[in-house]
């Protein structure tokens, strides 16, 4: 009798390995496209953050700085009234700056004239509008006044809208409105 020599692979054997590698291969691929994906949602959503971050960041810059502004407006002594004007000034810029340096001299004069003097009690703000590095802020600040014609203590209520630009990356006042 003859013997036949066998392959322990038969050709139905060679398939199912064939089929196995190429479905391997398949795979493999997809969960590189699936990783592909999710590394560029994740590096979007990353970035998404980062914008939002960094825009929360400024917005809040530019309230603590509208509200420093309000508050140093809101507290001026006849005692200290150059100072206090120099504290107001180095918080300003452009038109707001221009406008309050020319008229500075005839504030401190009558403030110092009428011996006023008003403390700054608190300060809310929100943001109005807001436009890459600017934006506008309103800012209600509650103060108290007294002055040589009036020694009673009164309390009032500013409304202000700031117009804040960042200049060498601090948040300054650029105009200013009073709000009915």
């Amino acid at each position: 009798m003859a013997q036949t020599h066998v392959d322990d692979a038969s050709p139905s054997d060679e398939d199912g390995r064939a089929g196995t590698t190429r479905r391997g291969r398949v795979v493999v691929a997809a969960f590189g496209v699936v990783c592909l994906l999710l590394a560029g949602v994740c590096g979007v959503l990353l970035w998404q953050y980062r914008q939002a971050s960094a825009l929360e960041s400024q917005q809040r810059d530019a309230l603590a700085a509208a509200r420093d502004t309000a508050m140093n407006l809101a507290t001026v002594d006849h005692a200290t009234a150059e100072s206090d004007v120099r504290r107001v000034l180095a918080g300003a810029t452009g038109e707001f700056h221009d406008d309050f340096a020319s008229s500075a001299e005839s504030f401190v004069s009558v403030v110092q004239d009428t011996e006023v003097t008003t403390v700054g009690q608190e300060a809310d703000a929100a943001i109005e509008s807001w436009d890459g590095d600017s934006g506008v802020v309103l800012v209600q600040v509650r103060s108290t006044v007294t002055n040589r014609v009036e020694p009673e203590e009164k309390s009032r209520v500013w409304r202000l809208r700031l117009t804040m630009d960042e200049v060498d990356g601090v948040y300054r006042t650029a105009a200013l409105e009073y709000v009915a």
